[in-house]
């Protein structure tokens, strides 16, 4: 387990793990391929939907007062890097125009005290914010009169609206030069809420294997390594101030 766990956190190669335990490198592989999944299963549970009444419960300050009180979801997108595929398709599907790099794609859902309450499974690069948010899953837990925080890459509102849901982001310019007070004000609150999803995505990729190119080798398993960090990062201390 302690291997595994090093191999996460520090990204380590198996030549290293191989030296400071003492065995073979491809006893390290078989090590890492076996723990993977089983704290993926263990961990994994540590990520999951509370209720709309713990939620409500665990508001921070900045989030009790209307219209901010029913948020249940902040969300957005983060990006693995990943050595580039040699199979021309895939290497396409994963190429990132915005990183300018072969990624994979994950949404991260977290609630307004910082824990993490849903993690996708990982996408291409080039698939758009709003196709993973459709279709990996995450609207199943949405349920009505939910609120879901999200930047302007985000435009679900129909999406939401079918389930009796509500969307809350940044107002846009609507064809306008500059933008009323009002729209600046309410660009600024939902900035200063949304910043903790920011905070939650730099927790996991406090996980050096995250953070750097991740070789083709571990592609595989990458849906368990985020699921893993996931659920350690859920035991940390709260992201906002409760003082």
């Amino acid at each position: 387990m302690i291997l595994c766990l090093m191999k996460i956190k520090f990204g380590l190669l198996n030549e290293d793990l191989a030296d400071i335990f003492s065995v073979s490198t491809t006893h390290v592989t078989d090590v890492i391929t076996t723990w993977l999944k089983l704290l993926s299963a263990v961990l994994g549970k540590l990520v999951f939907n509370p209720s709309k009444e713990t939620v409500k419960g665990n508001l921070p300050p900045s989030f009790q007062k209307v219209p901010y009180c029913d948020v249940r979801h902040i969300i957005d997108c983060t990006e693995v890097f990943i050595e580039k595929p040699n199979n021309l398709t895939i290497a396409a599907q994963t190429w990132s125009d915005y990183k300018h790099h072969n990624t994979a794609k994950i949404l991260v859902s977290i609630t307004p005290s910082g824990m993490i309450n849903y993690i996708s499974e990982a996408w291409g690069g080039r698939t758009s914010d709003k196709y993973v948010t459709q279709h990996s899953g995450f609207l199943d837990i949405i349920e009505p009169y939910d609120k879901v925080m999200a930047d302007r890459g985000f435009p679900i509102q129909e999406d939401l609206a079918l389930l009796h849901a509500e969307l809350l982001i940044p107002p846009g310019r609507r064809g306008v030069s500059q933008m009323s007070t009002s729209d600046v004000k309410k660009t600024k609150q939902i900035a200063n809420r949304r910043i903790y999803v920011e905070q939650a995505i730099r927790r996991l990729k406090c996980f050096i294997i995250l953070k750097y190119e991740m070789p083709l080798s571990l592609i595989q398993h990458l849906d368990d390594i985020v699921r893993i960090a996931a659920g350690i990062c859920n035991m940390y201390p709260p992201l906002p101030r409760y003082a």
